[in-house]
This record gives C-alpha cells, sequence and structure tokens, in this order.
C-alpha cells in the first residue's frame, strides 16, 4: 500500500482528511482497525437534531410507534421482548439522511478506506432497548470474500451515534488490530461473551454526535443493553466501486432529486456505475472512468 501513497489519488485525500483534522484518525484505522471522532469534527448539534427527528419519523412510519426523538434515551419499544429493531434503506425517506452520506467527515474516512472512487451501500439505523440477547456475534462487514483478504479495505462502516455509548448502552465490540488477521472469525471465535471466549473484543465508548469508523476487516459485534432506554445510531455502509451495492439506488431516484445535490452525489450512490450495463448497451468512457481508474490504485 505504501508505494501507492506519492499518487494524486492519495494525496487528494489525504489533503482533504488533513483540512478536516482526522490525521491521527486515519492512523489509529491502519494500526488498530477503528477509530472514534468527536462531535465537534462532525456535524453541529442542529444538524445531529434532524438526523433524531428524521429517524423518529422513518421509526413510525415502519411500526406505527411515534417516540419524541428527545426522549430516546428513556423511550421502549412497543415490543418489550425484541432487542433492536433496524430499519433499512432509508436514504430516500428524509433529505436529512442525503446531507449525511454526503458530511465531508464521514465521506472523507470513506474514501480513506475505499478509494476516490467509494460507494454508498445502504444507509440505516438501529433503535436497541434493554435485553440480555446477543444480537451481534464478531463477524466482518466483507460478506463473503474468501481467506485471504487483501491488504485493503473492500467496505467501510461508519456508524454515527445518535445517544451517548456508555456502559451497559449496548455497546459495539471491537477486537483492536483484527483487520491485520485478514480473515473472517471462525464460528468458534465469534461468540466474545462467553466465559472460555478464545477472542476478546473491547467496548466503544463515545458521545452522541460521533462517529465510529471501522475498516471492512475488522472483527466486531455488539453488547447487549443493560439500561434502560434506547441506543440510537445510523450505520453508512460504503464500499469499493466494483462491489455490488445492498441497495439499487441507481434505480431508485429520479433526476430531480439528484439534481438537488452536488454532482458527487450520484456517483456515490451508483447512479452512474459501469455496471450492470443499461439495455445491454457499454456504458460511456465517463461512467467507465471510475471503475477502471481503481483497477491502477487503491485510493483512486
Amino acid at each position: 500500500m505504501e508505494e501507492y501513497k506519492d499518487s494524486n489519488s492519495y494525496k487528494k485525500i489525504y489533503e482533504q482528511v488533513e483540512n478536516l483534522g482526522l490525521v491521527d484518525h486515519i492512523n489509529q484505522l491502519d494500526e488498530e482497525g477503528y477509530t472514534v471522532i468527536p462531535p465537534e469534527l462532525v456535524a453541529p448539534i442542529e444538524f445531529h437534531d434532524r438526523i433524531r427527528k428524521a429517524v423518529a419519523d422513518v421509526h413510525e412510519k415502519r411500526t406505527s410507534q411515534r417516540i419524541d426523538p428527545r426522549t430516546f434515551e428513556t423511550a421502549q419499544l412497543y415490543e418489550e421482548d425484541r432487542p433492536i429493531n433496524g430499519h433499512w434503506n432509508i436514504l430516500p425517506e428524509d433529505s436529512v439522511f442525503q446531507e449525511v452520506v454526503m458530511n465531508p467527515t464521514a465521506l472523507a474516512m470513506a474514501k480513506y478506506l475505499c478509494g476516490n472512487s467509494v460507494l454508498l451501500s445502504d444507509i440505516n439505523c438501529m433503535l436497541k432497548q434493554k435485553n440480555e440477547t446477543l444480537t451481534h456475534p464478531l463477524h466482518t462487514d466483507q460478506h463473503g470474500t474468501p481467506p485471504p483478504l487483501p491488504p485493503y479495505a473492500q467496505v467501510c462502516n461508519v456508524t454515527w451515534t445518535l445517544t451517548d455509548y456508555k456502559k451497559g448502552d449496548g455497546l459495539t465490540a471491537i477486537v483492536p488490530k483484527s483487520h491485520l488477521r485478514e480473515r473472517y472469525p471462525l464460528p468458534e471465535e465469534s461468540n466474545f461473551l462467553s466465559e472460555d471466549a478464545p477472542v476478546k473484543a473491547i467496548a466503544i465508548e463515545a458521545d452522541a454526535g460521533s462517529l465510529i469508523v471501522w475498516h471492512g476487516k475488522t472483527w466486531h459485534g455488539s453488547w447487549p443493553r443493560e439500561n434502560a432506554g434506547l441506543r440510537v445510531n445510523l450505520i453508512l455502509v460504503f464500499t469499493r466501486v466494483y462491489m455490488r451495492q445492498i441497495q439499487d439506488f441507481k434505480n431508485m431516484f429520479p433526476k430531480e432529486i439528484l439534481d438537488r445535490h452536488p454532482k458527487e452525489f450520484a456517483h456515490l450512490i451508483g447512479a452512474n456505475a459501469m455496471y450492470p450495463f443499461e439495455e445491454g448497451k457499454p456504458p460511456t468512457q465517463e461512467q467507465n472512468a471510475h471503475m477502471m481508474n481503481a483497477g491502477y490504485n487503491p485510493w483512486a
């Protein structure tokens, strides 16, 4: 990877990272496989409040349960025995989610891990309540990639915390440096909570409004929530340009919505993706460019 750091592709990303005050965070990503970016480097509190309201709106629309976003920390899901309620494919639901995926800090970290040609695979939100169930044993986000995994990330996870992540809140579990193992955790390694667990994880604490970012190869999971109230987050899943996105955004957004955003938004959601061919015809040279350039440099 070092040999590509003299390239214009790398320098473009590094300049963005440096201007945003994130150099220490990309260094931690390289060394530990994860990093936590504090709220003051992410977005103003007013923007954070807009996201919380939009998440509450999505939850109401999909479950008929209205939760005041100001009371996430004390609220409870209708289904008392359900540990977590996740809502996928929320990008079309509110314009604030479209602003979220263009957030400079989130996007800089995604590009650092997956290159300038990075794609958004999905954005979802999770509401987690008190329950003893282990909902997320150790896994990586690069599903289906056989070992040995490549030296670069194929996926980047950016988790935007909408409530505080403190002890007992159902925290993200991370195995530091596990991205260097270049393989998926074995079934017998997945339950990090068992007394004889061969792999131990650490709990990631963060203030509301932080970003928890990890490498696609990093082993991670989630502790059950012990406290009352809800742990609420957004999860932005980014992927390399040659990988299939979770959502078919290309056929989801009409031109009038794309026109409201910078040109980069259309690329980010795959609106001008090389594949699949439209009407059986090869793409234009412009549509080709991101994919072809990515074949020469991990930061392209």
